[in-house]
This record gives C-alpha cells, sequence and structure tokens, in this order.
C-alpha cells in the first residue's frame, strides 16, 4: 500500500499533496494550494507529471482538495486550479484533473448568512490588504478583520467553481442547522470516514457546537449592529481570540492507513487541536499520541503552539513550510519543539522545512537553532527541500514511483 504526503514549495504558505492506496490504482488528495505563483510554479507542473505516468491519455482523477482554511495562502492555489478546470469546461476543452470532491469550510458558511451589502459586493480579486481602502464599514480595521472579511469572495468563488464542475463540497458531512450550510467537523455520531475504502480520515477539530455558538453569536451581533447602527459590533464579534473564524474554520484531521497516521493541522491553535483530540478520544491514559508526521500549524508561528504541545504529541516527521514571512517558522517555535521532545526523551525524528533562506534572516536563525540542538547533544536531523527539486517527499508504506 502507498501512504505518502509530498510536501511542496508553497513560499509563506501550505501545499501539500497525499498519495494514497493501492500502488496499481494509486489515488491523490490535494491539501491547501498556496499563495499566488505557487499553483503555476510548483503545484501544476506536479500534478500533470503524475497525470503523465498515471494517466496521459485521460484525465488525472484527484478524489479530494481540501482547504483547511480561507486564507489567501492556503487558498489561492486552489483557486488557480479550480478556474483553470472551468475555463477548459466552459471553451468545450477536457481539463488535465477531474476534481471529484471538495472539503473547505468558507466564512459565509460558518456565520450562517452574510446580511450585509457591503461584504457581497466584494469582488473576488480583492486582498486582504485592500478592504481597508474600501469606504465606510471597511476603512478603520486591522489586517485580521480584513483578512477575515475578503475571505467570502474566495469561498464564494470556489463553492461556484465546485459546482460548475460538479464536485461534491464537505461529503459526507451534513447541514448543522436547519438552512444552514454542510461544515466540515468533529462528528461523535460517525468519527471515523472511510474515504476510499483504505483511508480513514477523522477530523477533530472544528467542534460542531462552537460553529453553532459562533452562528448564533454572529446573528445577535449582526442584530444589534442594525439595532444600534454600530458596526463596531460586528468587527468585535470577528476579533474575539477564542471565537476567530479562522480558528474554528481550520480543519484539523487525523489521517490513517495501515496503522500510519498523519495529523494535519492547518493554521489551528494548539489547545484547539489538543482539545478536538481528547474529545474524538485520540489522547492515551496521559494525554499524549505519537503520530508519523504532525505537520506543525500556522507555518511555525509561535503563537500557535507551545512547549507543552510537543511534549504531549510526538511524531518522527515534523514539517513546517514557511520562507520567513511573518517571521515563520519563529525561532522561539523550534526551541519548544527541542525542548518539549527532550523532557519526553524523544530523539528519533525529523524537521522537514520547505525553505534553509528567507526572508527575516531565516537561515541565520535556523543555523543558529541547528548549532544549539547539537551542543545539546540532540541526534534529531533537519531536512529542507533540495534547491534541484520541487518537495520533499515522506513515505510511509511503498515507496511511490509517479
Amino acid at each position: 500500500m502507498i501512504f505518502s504526503l509530498e510536501v511542496l514549495q508553497a513560499k509563506h504558505g501550505d501545499c501539500l499533496i497525499l498519495h494514497y492506496g493501492d500502488p496499481d490504482n494509486p489515488k491523490l488528495i490535494v491539501i491547501d494550494g498556496g499563495p499566488g505563483g505557487v499553483y503555476r510554479n510548483h503545484l501544476k507542473p506536479r500534478l500533470l507529471e503524475i497525470k503523465n505516468t498515471l494517466s496521459p491519455n485521460d484525465k488525472l482523477p484527484i478524489s479530494m482538495i481540501m482547504v483547511s482554511h480561507m486564507d489567501d495562502d492556503h487558498v489561492n492555489g486552489v483557486l488557480d486550479l479550480t478556474n483553470e478546470v472551468t475555463t477548459a469546461l466552459e471553451d468545450q476543452e477536457e481539463p488535465d484533473f477531474d476534481i471529484e470532491n471538495m472539503w473547505f469550510n468558507s466564512f459565509d458558511d460558518i456565520i450562517g448568512n452574510l446580511e450585509i451589502p457591503n461584504l457581497s459586493s466584494i469582488s473576488a480579486s480583492t486582498q486582504s490588504i485592500d478592504i481597508t481602502s474600501l469606504p465606510s464599514l471597511f476603512s478603520n480595521i486591522d489586517h485580521h478583520h480584513s483578512a477575515v472579511i475578503s475571505s467570502t469572495s474566495q469561498g464564494r468563488q470556489l463553492r461556484k467553481d465546485a459546482d460548475f464542475i460538479n464536485a461534491m463540497v464537505n461529503f459526507p458531512f451534513g447541514d448543522i442547522a436547519n438552512g444552514k450550510a454542510n461544515l466540515v467537523r468533529f462528528d461523535s455520531s460517525n468519527p471515523i470516514i472511510n474515504w476510499n475504502t483504505d483511508l480513514k480520515i477523522e477530523v477533530v477539530h472544528p467542534n460542531e457546537q462552537r460553529l453553532k455558538e459562533m452562528q448564533e453569536k454572529w446573528d445577535k451581533d449582526l442584530k444589534k449592529a442594525k439595532d444600534n447602527g454600530d458596526n463596531s459590533i460586528i468587527f468585535a464579534s470577528l476579533g474575539d481570540r477564542d471565537k476567530s473564524p479562522f480558528n474554528l474554520a481550520s480543519i484539523v484531521c487525523l489521517m490513517e492507513l495501515d496503522g500510519k497516521t498523519i495529523l494535519l493541522t492547518g493554521d489551528s491553535r494548539d489547545d484547539d487541536i489538543i482539545s478536538g483530540l481528547e474529545t474524538a478520544g485520540k489522547l492515551d491514559s496521559q494525554g499524549k499520541l505519537h503520530v508519523d508526521i504532525l505537520k506543525i500549524p500556522h507555518h511555525g508561528s509561535d503563537k500557535n503552539v507551545s512547549r507543552s504541545f510537543f511534549e504531549k504529541i510526538t511524531a518522527n516527521h515534523y514539517i513546517i513550510s514557511g520562507n520567513g514571512r511573518h517571521h515563520n517558522p519563529d525561532k522561539a517555535t523550534l526551541v519548544m519543539l527541542e525542548e518539549g521532545t527532550g523532557i519526553v526523551n524523544h530523539d528519533d525524528f525529523t524537521i522537514h522545512m520547505t525553505n534553509r533562506r528567507g526572508k527575516f534572516d531565516l537561515e541565520g536563525k535556523i543555523d543558529q537553532f541547528i548549532v544549539g540542538k547539537n551542543a545539546n547533544n540532540r541526534t534529531f536531523t533537519v531536512n529542507f527541500i533540495d534547491d534541484s527539486k520541487n518537495s520533499i517527499l515522506i513515505d510511509l508504506l511503498q515507496s511511490i514511483d509517479h
């Protein structure tokens, strides 16, 4: 059996390909598409390379595209892909790829409605940095709020593309409330999804109850804003740390095949990840879990992890996708990883990073970390994408040949 995770060069974002199943009939899941340029320069060339091997005379089937959350550095490349497929179909041409399923939680769907004309008018090409230049409602909001708002158009376009190409959206999840959209979330009544028979997927975050609370809070704040004529109420709802739409929406899932496991975390916070795993019954009696691959959340930001997280969740392979932008990965995250694994005497692992050089002296930061871990007699290794290659491939079972 095949169970391999390919980590593509995604600049400051995420872009992964999961290869799984029978080696005579391998299947693919694309997880995130990175920011602008990643699809054209990295994801598309790799998918075409796979196509030329597996289905040279037909469309390459993609079992699922999963967008961990609606942030530009995760969804932009996916929109480039779906736009290319829809354009080919509109021109009555055969696209290169056949997208069968899509998982994503859009901002519109999380809150359950929009009902603000200004939001509905935002074009799909609008970036978060542009929102603050718009008049009235958006003129005085911060970057976090503008990123959330600008994602409405991306989510709307993604659903439109999915409908056009007949890709199933968020199957097998149902509505969480009457008249609300189906959202990807932890479902205690059906926690394990048998995907294409062999692959088991268990979504551990977001939580259905918290999503319902978010929708109820949005409806309440929206009504209050309308009654009082004060839109700051809406942005207070968006900005609350515990109810942040991005954190609530970010899909965290545990994937398993033939006893091997991969924990995908999107940009979630460590407390949400631990809570989700605990609720799903994945932690042992000591509150710990070991997986084969752990994608470190939010490109290694120290705001999303803690030393305790790395004590509780250990792995054979850690993945960090980032190029130094926004200072990610943070030096503090690397130190927390070393300290947390050291406390539990875990040293037999590899940290895979997409970039050794990048913004804000990324190379110097990594070199200092490596010198420090060697001085502490730590024997784990640090691996980077080779400059001549497009990705890092981690084979957990049989090696892939495509």
